[in-house]
């Protein structure tokens, strides 16, 4: 029976907020390296996971500092190291910075991959011949609008203006970021007259719909004592109200700063909170539903006073909790601890395996569930001579490992373009929120995914699915009813939504 689809105004929801008692957790977290041999350069920076052969399983392509870029094609046989042979860069340099997108609307994956440096790169914009039933990319960075040059970081494509493609965001560590509007696969500069001009040394970006009004809003993570930002969105012109919200970390020293952000809804009451990474004090903001923030980073257990790069989110145990990957890094100081904080419902404990906590990364880090079993899997990239970009198999035991469900949100041509809708998920026939979680638009290390969501379940069953998207006339859910996960096979489930 095919999952029902129809537009909803509003949705009511039953907060699911628990906590397991003290000796009741689940089994420890375990990984096994996959592929050692082939996943062992040192170097790696940014990694982010894509489909780009359209082939139903996700690859990765990881940037080097001064080696080639690499694309893993995922196929039966293991990953396969293309990116030469696929037309990606192979002169080395500095790049910091990748996104997959469909920037120009035909249905395949692009890849954008920026240089951190004036004396680099100009950005490179890689479009997908596949649909030309050609293989691999040609660059087109120069014709396309996107060639900057500068100390970039974050790259993300958004549909910030609600017209139905993708716009790319640009920060910039030492000038001000850029806002480029895609115009047909061309993109002009509209920073300035968006107000979204950020002249602070931003590292760090993460896009969503803060306030719940039907557009999508910017944090800004900042460094060398800068103020974190927190553009509001009110019909495509940005305004800062990080100070009017209390998330703009004043009075830093210049050696602190943020580096990295990440979303999600981690305590499952309905709305998205938002984890910021940095040198100094971490901070987790529990969204109260209206956009007002509150830092409960000591209150959960993650109040590190560290040198960590950047977050991710991920239901590692299928408990439908959210668990937070940390990466640490200090400059020539191999060996800064990561931390796997894993969600308990009233706080956060690290549970990293003695195995990675021994590898640990310095920069790029995603979840996905390449293998698609159902659980999601580790990929790691450390760019010191000592490191490796490893990729970690999550050894959930069979059962629980399909205990989730995936979903893919496309437009209604069926192409990718929409990142920072939200997806919830609810016990079938009911008003039981089991996750929320948002189309990535940055995440890791200066990189974005084009991969489905992913949500944990504490039992199995069928499920409701709702996604909201940003449009024109303001938040669009499109509702799919009676899915059952376990009719999926490792499939993602597609959901077909539009303005």
């Amino acid at each position: 029976m095919k999952a029902r689809a129809r537009i909803v105004t509003g949705t009511a929801v039953r907060i699911l907020w628990f906590a397991l008692p003290i000796g009741c957790l689940a089994a420890e977290p375990a990984f096994t390296p996959v592929q050692p041999q082939l996943f062992a350069a040192p170097g790696g920076q940014s990694n982010a996971w894509g489909d780009f052969d359209n082939d139903g399983d996700l690859d990765l392509v990881i940037t080097f500092r001064n080696a080639p870029v690499r694309l893993y094609e995922n196929s039966p046989d293991g990953f396969e190291d293309i990116g030469a042979a696929a037309g990606l860069p192979t002169d080395g340099g500095n790049p910091r910075s990748v996104a997959w997108a469909d920037y120009d609307n035909d249905g395949d994956l692009d890849i954008y991959i920026a240089y951190s440096g004036l004396d680099e790169p100009a950005n490179r914009l890689f479009r997908n011949n596949l649909t030309d039933g050609q293989f691999g990319f040609t660059e087109v960075g120069e014709a396309a609008g996107v060639a900057l040059r500068g100390q970039i970081r974050q790259v993300s494509f958004v549909d910030y203006d609600a017209d139905g493609d993708v716009d790319l965001y640009v920060a910039l560590r030492g000038s001000t970021n850029r806002l480029l509007q895609n115009n047909a696969g061309v993109f002009t500069d509209i920073t300035r007259e968006t107000g979204i001009a950020e002249p602070r040394r931003t590292v760090g970006a993460c896009w969503f719909d803060m306030d719940a009004d039907g557009d999508l809003d910017l944090f800004t993570a900042n460094q060398n004592g800068d103020r974190d930002g927190m553009f509001r969105n009110d019909a495509g012109r940005f305004t800062d109200v990080a100070i009017e919200l209390d998330m703009d970390q004043p009075r830093r020293p210049l050696a602190d700063g943020s580096v990295g952000c990440a979303v999600t809804d981690f305590d499952t009451d309905g709305d998205l909170d938002l984890y910021v990474a940095a040198y100094g004090d971490d901070k987790l903001y529990r969204n109260d539903g209206k956009g007002n923030f509150t830092d409960v980073a000591p209150a959960m257990g993650v109040a590190n006073h560290h040198h960590i790069v950047t977050g991710v989110w991920g239901d590692v145990q299928h408990d439908g909790r959210p668990d937070l990957y940390t990466v640490g890094y200090i400059n020539g100081q191999p060996g800064t601890a990561d931390y796997l904080y894993v969600n308990l419902g009233d706080r956060f404990a690290n549970r990293l395996p003695d195995n990675i906590a021994r590898n640990d990364t310095d920069h790029g880090v995603q979840w996905a569930d390449f293998d698609r079993d159902g659980d999601l899997d580790l990929a790691l990239a450390a760019n010191d001579p000592a490191g490796s970009h490893y990729l970690y198999r999550n050894d959930l035991p069979v059962p629980v490992a399909g205990r989730s469900i995936q979903v893919l949100v496309l437009d209604l041509q069926g192409h990718y373009t929409r990142a920072g809708s939200e997806v919830r998920v609810f016990r079938a026939g009911t008003t039981e929120l089991l996750g929320l979680r948002l189309v990535d638009t940055g995440s890791g290390y200066n990189a974005q995914n084009a991969k489905p969501v992913h949500i944990g379940l504490a039992t199995m069953g069928k499920v409701d699915v709702l996604v909201t998207t940003m449009s024109a006339a303001g938040r669009q859910t499109t509702r799919f009813d009676g899915i059952d996960p376990r009719t999926l096979e490792g499939r993602p489930f597609t959901a077909k939504v539009g303005n």
